[in-house]
């Protein structure tokens, strides 16, 4: 079990305590979001360092490039160059027009939840569900459970197939009792929070906060039980 040091656990009980103590739904959702986020981050983050391809935009012609990919074809390549070092590497293409693409390790901060789940989706599966229930309940649209990605808001009509928006990540389904579900949402709820897509004072803005706060403190007390980040080192 992969230790936390002092200032890990001060800092992480520092905002779960902040998150308890505080009457605003959406201060504590956020200081509670913060504390889980610090414990992922803490036990997942070696595995979260991928490497990622970038296109860069003042290099390429994508304009050009564009334009020739409408309708869509197949390019063959005229010329290509591959340089660089384990760490960081390039490959520069001509179709004619350029494609530039580097290639590094990043941080992915998605890699951290989902590692998250993995480890932890057992001892969740004895979650009280009336805390889930009333969740569900706060995500009920006509007779599907689901929260808005407000990002891609422009997307969702509810008239259009369920499941299409789901694979289009346009909603995010609420249905199924289990860990990566919920992770899902309420990282979705964490988004449309930071992004500024939440009103506080709206009536179903704040019904969905004060329900998915609960179970998100839910998560973060056993995790700080689990690996005893509540004891001074």
């Amino acid at each position: 079990m992969k230790e936390f040091d002092k200032k890990q656990i001060e800092l992480i009980n520092s905002w779960h305590t902040l998150s308890v103590e505080s009457v605003d739904p959406y201060m504590a959702f956020m200081a509670e979001w913060i504390a889980f986020n610090a414990i992922c981050y803490n036990l997942y983050y070696e595995k979260a360092i991928k490497e990622r391809a970038n296109i860069d935009r003042s290099k390429s012609k994508l304009n050009k490039l564009n334009q020739r990919f409408n309708p869509s074809i197949d390019i063959e390549v005229q010329n290509a160059k591959v340089t660089g070092t384990a760490e960081k590497w390039s490959v520069d293409l001509s179709l004619p027009e350029r494609l530039y693409i580097s290639v590094s390790a990043n941080y992915t901060e998605d890699i951290i939840f989902d590692e998250f789940v993995k480890d932890n989706h057992n001892w969740y599966a004895n979650n009280p569900t009336d805390l889930f229930n009333e969740f569900k309940l706060a995500l009920k649209k006509e007779d599907r459970f689901f929260i808005i990605n407000m990002a891609k808001s422009q997307h969702y009509n509810f008239k259009n197939d369920i499941k299409e928006m789901a694979n289009k990540n346009i909603i995010i389904l609420c249905e199924e009792n289990n860990l990566k579900t919920i992770k899902n949402v309420l990282y979705q709820i964490r988004c449309n929070i930071f992004h500024g897509e939440k009103i506080p004072g709206d009536i179903n803005d704040d019904k969905i906060v004060k329900s998915a706060l609960p179970l998100l403190n839910f998560i973060v007390t056993n995790l700080i039980e689990i690996h005893k980040i509540n004891k001074t080192p």
